[in-house]
C-alpha cells in the first residue's frame, strides 16, 4: 500500500511540474528548414506544363508519360526558385498524363490531365 501511495504521489508531482521544464530540443541533428522536404507544385494549364518550387532544384530528372504507358518526354531540368517553369505540351493530344520528377533516385509522380 505505501509502495502504491509513493508512485501516486510521484505520478501526480510530475503532472504538475511537467509545465514548467523546458525540453531542449537537439536541433544539432536536424536538417535545414529548407531541406525537409521537396516542394513542388505542377499543373497542366492549356498547352503548357507548369512546375513550381519555392526552392531552386537542380538536376532534377522530368519524366512524361502517355495514357498508354509510353514515355513521350524525358529531360534534366533545374527548377529556379519562386518562379514558375513552362514546358510547353502543345503536341500532345487531351488525355491523362503521369508526371514523374525525381531527385538523388527519388521520385515524386503526379497524374495530370490535359
Amino acid at each position: 500500500m505505501m509502495k502504491r501511495s509513493i508512485a501516486i504521489l510521484f505520478i501526480t508531482i510530475s503532472f504538475l511540474l511537467a509545465p514548467f521544464v523546458k525540453a531542449n530540443a537537439d536541433k544539432e541533428n536536424w536538417y535545414p528548414e529548407n531541406d525537409r522536404s521537396i516542394s513542388f507544385f505542377l499543373s497542366i494549364e492549356e498547352n503548357n506544363l507548369h512546375i513550381y518550387s519555392d526552392k531552386q532544384w537542380d538536376n532534377i530528372g522530368v519524366q512524361m508519360i502517355d495514357p498508354n504507358g509510353r514515355t513521350i518526354y524525358v529531360n534534366i531540368i533545374t527548377i529556379p526558385a519562386e518562379e514558375e517553369l513552362t514546358i510547353s505540351l502543345s503536341y500532345l493530344p487531351e488525355g491523362n498524363y503521369q508526371v514523374t520528377l525525381t531527385k538523388d533516385n527519388q521520385p515524386i509522380t503526379w497524374y495530370l490531365t490535359k
